[in-house]
């Protein structure tokens, strides 16, 4: 999968909502989350098709999926579901129908947006009560990107964030927030980062290799970043690849002039 560039995407990134008709507990329990988590990964296979991201809930699921031809993850996904509704029916001895509509989808359209959601999607157990802890509930793909992956492409992270340490560090940061109330809340820190250290250079009239060499500029910008973006010593060691006592040291000395 091609890494996603800081400009606008294309949409050919979907969030995806599956939900019981209703809104009846069709996840009720681990063998019916294990059932659909089993028909996504054979389907995502046979289709070419990348998740980044999955939450499967006691009565719906969400899904952040990148695919070439939006036509595609369409009959991926009426394929799954119709095969679940199946499973689903013949467990229960009933009929009819299993899902509310087929699916809803939003396209994603910017790399903020795209964050946003993946952000809002590994909180649902954690805003549901469900769990304390993001990495607390099984059947989200939150703890692929702390460990091993199952479900989603393997360069998920670095596909959305690129490969900059710093912009990782910052991203675990965000998502380790236990409570999220509005997906609008969220604050693309890393992008805020960048604005700032471009600002700090325009307004230095410095390069930021000449700006690390300068101690007193140097400590005036991270004092700035840890301000605004309340970046913490590591997160600033990484970014500017700096020991953190050169980093403490700077800025206390620059806050006792």
């Amino acid at each position: 999968m091609p890494r996603i560039a800081r400009k606008d995407l294309k949409s050919n990134f979907l969030h995806i909502i599956v939900q019981g008709i209703n809104k009846e507990y069709i996840f009720e329990n681990n063998k019916y989350k294990d059932a659909y988590k089993y028909l996504l990964k054979k389907n995502l296979n046979m289709n070419n098709i990348k998740l980044l991201a999955y939450c499967i809930m006691d009565n719906h699921v969400h899904l952040l999926i990148y695919g070439e031809n939006i036509k595609d993850i369409s009959k991926m996904m009426q394929k799954i579901n119709t095969s679940y509704a199946k499973l689903y029916n013949k467990s229960k001895n009933r009929v009819g129908y299993v899902f509310r509509d087929r699916f809803y989808s939003q396209m994603i359209l910017n790399r903020k947006q795209l964050v946003n959601c993946l952000v809002y999607i590994h909180n649902n157990p954690v805003k549901a009560k469900m769990v304390e802890k993001l990495e607390n509930y099984e059947y989200s793909s939150y703890i692929e990107y702390i460990g091993k992956k199952d479900l989603i492409v393997k360069d998920a992270i670095s596909s959305i964030l690129g490969n900059d340490e710093s912009n990782i560090q910052i991203f675990y940061k965000i998502h380790k927030v236990a409570k999220i109330e509005n997906i609008e809340d969220i604050i693309d820190v890393y992008q805020e980062k960048d604005s700032i250290i471009q600002s700090f250079i325009e307004k230095t009239n410095k390069k930021l290799e000449d700006i690390k060499q300068d101690e007193n500029l140097l400590a005036n910008l991270l004092i700035e970043l840890k301000k605004e973006c309340g970046l913490s010593i590591r997160d600033m060691s990484n970014i500017f690849k700096i020991n953190k006592n050169r980093i403490m040291n700077m800025m206390k000395k620059e806050k006792n002039k």
